[in-house]
């Protein structure tokens, strides 16, 4: 039998090869009746490539039949076309009995047994004419619930350009309240089991992503109490940090820019504010650097606190319906809801052709949806790299499943790499791993913060040599002599870019206003495009 999703108990119970089994039973299901039938661009996609959609049996078939992968760009410019659309087919309305047959095939397939009883018991008052009216509005509403679009979020655009919408119809939101709990559960585990209960506090930005949304339903589901609040919204940070010890907060979640610099800033500040003895704190949406996450645990530890887990979250606007999650800092990251979408790691060969990587090596990360309906995701590379994944028992949570370790996130600076419309750059001719860089950088005992630049010597000519500058805010005051500092600084960068960079000594507010505020832009590139 093929279920819907897991309940975090049934995670720990099931092995990685019966999640396999069913992640190929729900793929061939939802490919062949409802993304063939009713997405607009993999119709057309299948039809250009001459793919027979009953064809795919797996996911590793997509290489198989070299399905060509889907690019940040390609998304952009075909944004209606990525909505499943059951009312029409290849521009012309579609019958509504064919809409509900597809629908039924997919339920018995895909494991609704639910939904597929109530088709079948609304179909055939329908066909035998037995309270038809009631039974096709019933019909429509269901209809309505599972294909409408009810909101959208939006792409970060952080490395492809302007933001994107992603839609999400109300089954959507049923699908991620299933899922978002597990998040929180998987790290605390262990806790939980001895009697810990959360307090726990939301600090992502309010906004149209998934990260505060997703955070808001999960936390309300897992905590004894919950503190919903919006980094950088309408409450300063040391409110936020009075607020935090008045309810004696200790679960923390946001994105690790302004936790480290704005929120676990003004907390090492506070005279008054005094740590729980246990604290969890997720950090998602951005590249995790260890600095950053040791800052934040010193910080905790100074205030009282006895044992801090900082933990990594990984999802995305396009992932949409769930996520995946560390259970320990450094461990792997674990896909909590793999009957819902699939997290794959892909190669790309010489010829043009791509492979799925195996255990232990490194990809760019490839999302599949296994199920959902508004915007649909296949074969969707999102350019973030992974030194691994693999399927097997976790060495740290013994969690049996799929997982991969050590994934990096994108951003404007690697954007432009080969693949995706985006990875190393080239500056003066040598190729630069700036988040690599950046990592040797800021772990330097002297430095607060920083931010890497890609520029022009001449910002107005974009034929003129590029320039690599680095924006430094230091830990002392910003009046001091930093000859020193700015003369390790340019031999680290030197010593693995070949390029010698510009050092700017910039206060840390400035530096944090300059680099955007609550989402810290940690590498951009500025250089002007060609005419």
């Amino acid at each position: 039998m093929v279920k819907t999703t897991f309940t975090f108990q049934e995670l720990k119970r099931t092995n990685h090869r019966e999640i396999k089994e069913m992640q190929d039973k729900k793929f061939r299901a939802f490919i062949r009746y409802q993304v063939w039938p009713n997405h607009a661009y993999y119709r057309r996609l299948f039809k250009d490539n001459n793919i027979d959609p009953f064809n795919i049996t797996c996911i590793e078939d997509w290489a198989k039949y070299n399905i060509p992968l889907v690019k940040k760009i390609d998304y952009k410019e075909n944004i209606p076309k990525f909505v499943i659309n059951p009312s029409e087919v290849d521009g012309q309305p579609r019958e509504a009995s064919e809409s509900i047959g597809n629908l039924m095939k997919y339920s018995k397939e895909a494991g609704h047994t639910e939904m597929a009883k109530f088709i079948r018991n609304n179909g055939a008052k329908v066909k035998l004419g037995i309270g038809k009216k009631a039974a096709m509005a019933r019909l429509g509403e269901r209809a309505k619930y599972q294909f409408s679009p009810l909101q959208f979020w939006l792409s970060s655009g952080r490395a492809s350009g302007l933001p994107s919408p992603v839609f999400l119809t109300r089954y959507d939101w049923d699908l991620l309240g299933k899922n978002c709990v597990k998040a929180g559960q998987l790290p605390v585990d262990p806790w939980i089991q001895k009697g810990w209960e959360m307090n726990s506090m939301n600090l992502f930005p309010y906004a149209p992503h998934l990260g505060w949304h997703a955070v808001n339903m999960g936390l309300r589901e897992i905590s004894k109490f919950y503190i919903a609040t919006s980094g950088g919204g309408a409450i300063p940070s040391d409110k936020l940090v009075e607020i935090a010890g008045s309810f004696k907060a200790n679960g923390f979640t946001g994105m690790p820019s302004f936790l480290r610099n704005r929120f676990f800033r003004a907390m090492k500040e506070s005279k008054d504010y005094e740590a729980p003895e246990k604290i969890i704190t997720l950090l998602a949406g951005e590249k995790i650097y260890d600095p950053v996450v040791n800052d934040i645990v010193e910080t905790l530890e100074e205030k009282g606190a006895k044992e801090v887990l900082a933990i990594g979250g990984y999802a995305s606007s396009e992932s949409k319906i769930s996520f995946a999650v560390q259970c320990k800092h450094h461990g792997p990251y674990h896909n909590v809801s793999p009957l819902m979408l699939s997290f794959e790691l892909i190669t790309f060969n010489d010829d043009g052709t791509y492979d799925f990587v195996g255990d232990d090596e490194p990809g760019h990360m490839c999302l599949f949806h296994l199920d959902g309906t508004g915007t649909v995701f296949e074969g969707f590379l999102l350019g973030d790299v992974a030194s691994h994944q693999e399927r097997a028992k976790c060495p740290i949570c013994g969690l049996d499943g799929p997982f991969f370790w050590d994934v990096g996130r994108t951003n404007d600076a690697e954007a432009q790499i080969e693949i995706m419309g985006l990875a190393e750059k080239k500056i003066k001719g040598a190729t630069v791993n700036l988040t690599a860089l950046r990592s040797d950088l800021i772990a330097l005992s002297e430095i607060e913060e920083l931010q890497i630049e890609v520029a022009k010597e001449n910002m107005a000519d974009p034929y003129s040599m590029d320039v690599l500058n680095l924006y430094v805010a230091p830990k002392g005051p910003i009046n001091a002599d930093y000859s020193s500092l700015i003369l390790t600084l340019q031999q680290l960068t030197k010593k693995s870019t070949e390029v010698t960079p510009k050092v700017f000594i910039i206060g840390f507010e400035e530096l944090v206003e300059k680099a955007g505020g609550m989402k810290f832009m940690d590498i951009i590139d500025s250089r002007p495009k060609p005419a």
